[in-house]
């Protein structure tokens, strides 16, 4: 009887240190063996699954954000260097129209009272210029 036991049984030794496994799965490896190549794995619980589709979810939407995010703060950098600019323009043309003439000759009176005569001419434009658009901005069609 007991050697019929021994044959009967499904069991097949397949690794080098003599684990078993059944005869239905030979081509699974037995998480025993010493000398295997490929690491153990093991299939994904369905919380982390639910983590890694709820991960792509939320992937495929954040580049557009991500896109969306950078365009804005480009866009809100180049509006303070464009004001910072202004600013700095602005200054100059002060220092320039506030300028001390009280030391200079005739011809450099007459060449500073032409260069802030053409300044006044450019201010005066580029305010105009800001109502008309504030204007335009502010009115509804």
């Amino acid at each position: 009887m007991g050697a019929s036991t021994k044959n009967s049984s499904k069991r097949t030794k397949n690794s080098a240190i003599g684990a078993h496994s059944s005869s239905s799965n030979l081509a699974t490896p037995s998480s025993y063996e010493f000398n295997s190549s490929s690491p153990m794995e093991r299939l994904m619980g369905q919380q982390a699954a639910k983590r890694k589709s709820k991960a792509k979810e939320n992937a495929s939407e954040s580049p557009s954000n991500v896109v969306q995010e950078t365009w804005n703060k480009r866009v809100a950098t180049m509006e303070r260097l464009a004001q910072c600019k202004e600013d700095e323009m602005e200054y100059k043309a002060m220092q320039l129209l506030s300028k001390d003439t009280s030391m200079m000759n005739d011809s450099q009176r007459d060449i500073h009272e032409k260069y802030c005569n053409e300044l006044k001419k450019k201010i005066w434009i580029l305010v105009i210029m800001k109502r008309c658009s504030t204007y335009y901005v502010s009115t509804p069609m």
